[in-house]
């Protein structure tokens, strides 16, 4: 019998929550509630009167992000005939000897 390793049915099944993150997050969440108008005017105030474009920046990205949700990421849906091809390395090919005009 062996020990360890990956066994068949071993462990949390892909997907499933895990109880104690979900709890934990739970409490942290409660813990914060009555702070979020605070953090939310910190953010304001930095993104107006920040000392540095980078942290005017990051505030200002931080509040669209709790006020809009995070951008998604653009995909592009191309056709399998317009879709580009995998390099699979060069092809030289000899060019043919002039054929003389007699």
């Amino acid at each position: 019998m062996k020990h360890g390793g990956n066994r068949p049915g071993a462990g949390r099944p892909a997907g499933s929550p895990n109880a104690d993150t979900a709890a934990a997050r739970a409490a942290l969440a409660a813990s914060v509630y009555g702070h979020i108008g605070t953090a939310i005017e910190a953010l304001a105030y930095i993104a107006a009167h920040g000392t540095s474009e980078a942290a005017r920046v990051s505030a200002a990205c931080a509040i669209l992000d709790r006020a809009y949700g995070k951008p998604m990421q653009a995909s592009v849906e191309v056709s399998v005939g317009e879709a580009p091809q995998a390099f699979d390395g060069w092809h030289i090919k000899r060019a043919a000897a002039p054929v003389p005009n007699c």
